[in-house]
């Protein structure tokens, strides 16, 4: 498995991507936010850290790890 890149926020937040959070997190509760750029890319971030970095991963690896926390092996 490659290892996630880490993405400049100039490219990710500044490109008009438009950021997710789970409709399980409370409005004031911090969680991953995720979004999916066009091409074969899912950028996560941190929903405290808006401005921190961004971890961009194929939408391949994404489905793969939601998979494997769906069947409970994380």
């Amino acid at each position: 498995m490659r290892k996630p890149t880490v993405v400049e926020r100039r490219g990710a937040d500044g490109a008009g991507v438009a950021w997710q959070k789970s409709s399980y997190s409370l409005p004031e509760g911090s969680c991953v936010e995720i979004a999916r750029p066009s091409g074969d890319q899912v950028l996560f971030r941190d929903s405290k850290t808006r401005n921190g970095p961004v971890m961009a991963v194929s939408r391949g690896t994404a489905a793969a790890f939601a998979a494997a926390l769906d069947r409970g092996e994380l």
